[in-house]
């Protein structure tokens, strides 16, 4: 079917695509492209010329249209025409792995570079497609999108285009019951309504996934921080009465049979050391565990991150001081069928690296280990970036004490490293660290307290 008849089926008036190319040093308008929907073409850099061929049409629209075409179409702010922006509805309706097929993170896929007809055709198949999307949601899950995200105007033209619904009042109740099951029933929604719309509305469109490697766009991370924290209320917080999400999704001895397949957790001297740090990191505490040496540290941090992935599709960050023991973990999690994990250190090959990198930004990975010193690196900072870290492990923790035989100064250099990290992605909340050691000398326990 084409375009114009989905548009004349539902009585929408006219529109065009547009694409403006401008240049990085001087930001001025160097060429313009643009696409009505009677299949006329436009390609000049005259702004006047391209008004006059858009004369007969109501819809405006693009890709990141009303915070970069329109800047430069319009600097005066007076638009005449309704700006419909394909950017921002993408991760709403393609949230699922592997995403749209014309979209790599904020950018449209074109064929050809700095052609902008060419991308007014791609912005025009992709709008084609989130019109489909839409029109094939549930009837209650458009009404949430539209309630959410009514007024806002990276949303508003799209839903003007589709003629959205919304709801007057309920909207909380209606959230509740159409995600039963997939959050917890006690969170604040009507708060989360109140505050953070926009962030509820991409954080409901993960929740909808199916795939756990389906991870929020950099993006929209970097526009909409407080996604990470909306997530946390939703799936990372339990409640105290306890409700069908809950008991099932953030039941530790559940998840150790799901993922390891074991009854129940090893005890030392008859006291549940494993389960205990495994269950304070579950519920979001960060924690000094001791143990001894082969005692089964790994899985108390390996399945709360396995669970974290699946609950909020996040990354947990474990930092290690030897190669080999991170290659042994990452392996001995592989024999268990389990492939979220992945290593990046100085010793794989490019091709090795890139793809563990790849792994990471796509969201295959829910485990990623690296040794101190890579905290350095700036492709480190960059990928961990746009993925949400929901908590830093510190493995062989006695390194942080001068007291220590094995003190390393790369440790030092990890607490920055966070709280920089923190302040860049403006997380709400700090988050979360787990540390381990197998030395319980006391001078040491309190150095790396102390640290912390």
């Amino acid at each position: 079917m084409a375009i114009w008849d989905i548009f004349t089926r539902n009585k929408t008036s006219r529109y065009a695509i547009v694409d403006v190319e401008v240049g990085l040093k001087d930001h001025k308008i160097h060429d313009i492209g643009a696409l009505r929907q009677d299949g006329a073409t436009f390609h000049k850099a005259s702004k006047e010329e391209l008004f006059e061929f858009l004369h007969d049409t109501d819809y405006l629209c693009g890709h990141n249209i009303i915070h970069h075409d329109a800047k430069y179409l319009f600097p005066d702010k007076d638009c005449r025409w309704t700006l419909v922006d394909t950017l921002y509805v993408s991760p709403l309706l393609f949230p699922e792995r592997p995403y749209h097929r014309l979209v790599k993170d904020d950018k449209l896929a074109a064929d050809q570079m700095n052609n902008p007809v060419n991308d007014c055709e791609k912005a025009r198949d992709l709008l084609l497609d989130e019109i489909t999307r839409w029109n094939s949601l549930p009837d209650e899950q458009r009404k949430v999108f539209a309630s959410l995200l009514k007024g806002k105007e990276e949303f508003r033209g799209f839903f003007s285009m589709v003629r959205a619904e919304t709801v007057a009042w309920g909207l909380a109740g209606l959230i509740r019951r159409f995600y039963e099951g997939k959050i917890c029933a006690h969170a604040d929604v009507e708060m989360l309504i109140e505050r953070y719309p926009c962030e509820l509305a991409y954080a409901l469109a993960l929740v909808d996934t199916t795939d756990h490697r389906s991870v929020t766009p950099g993006w929209v991370l970097r526009n909409y921080p407080e996604v990470e924290y909306v997530m946390k209320l939703l799936r990372r917080t339990r409640c105290a009465e306890g409700c069908a999400y809950c008991n099932s999704q953030l039941d530790v001895l559940r998840n150790l049979k799901a993922f390891f397949g074991y009854d129940q957790f090893r005890t030392y001297g008859g006291e549940p050391l494993q389960e205990r740090a495994a269950r304070a990191a579950v519920e979001g505490k960060s924690l000094l565990a001791i143990f001894p040496t082969g005692g089964g540290k790994s899985l108390t941090f390996q399945l709360p991150a396995l669970m974290e992935a699946r609950a909020v599709h996040g990354l947990t960050v474990v930092i290690s001081p030897l190669q080999s023991l991170m290659k042994d973990q990452v392996d001995n999690l592989a024999d268990k069928g389990i492939t979220d994990a992945v290593t990046i250190n100085g010793l794989l090959d490019p091709i090795t690296r890139a793809l563990s990198i790849q792994r990471v930004q796509e969201g295959d990975a829910s485990l990623l280990y690296i040794a101190p010193e890579m905290l350095r690196s700036k492709t480190i900072e960059r990928i961990l970036m746009v993925r949400h870290v929901v908590r830093f492990v510190i493995d062989e923790a006695h390194c942080f004490s001068s007291w220590g035989q094995d003190f390393r100064v790369d440790y030092l250099y990890i607490g920055k490293f966070i709280q920089e990290y923190q302040q860049k992605k403006g997380c709400r909340n700090p988050i979360p660290v787990s540390c381990f050691t197998a030395t319980a000398k006391q001078k040491v326990v309190q150095d790396i307290c102390d640290y912390f």
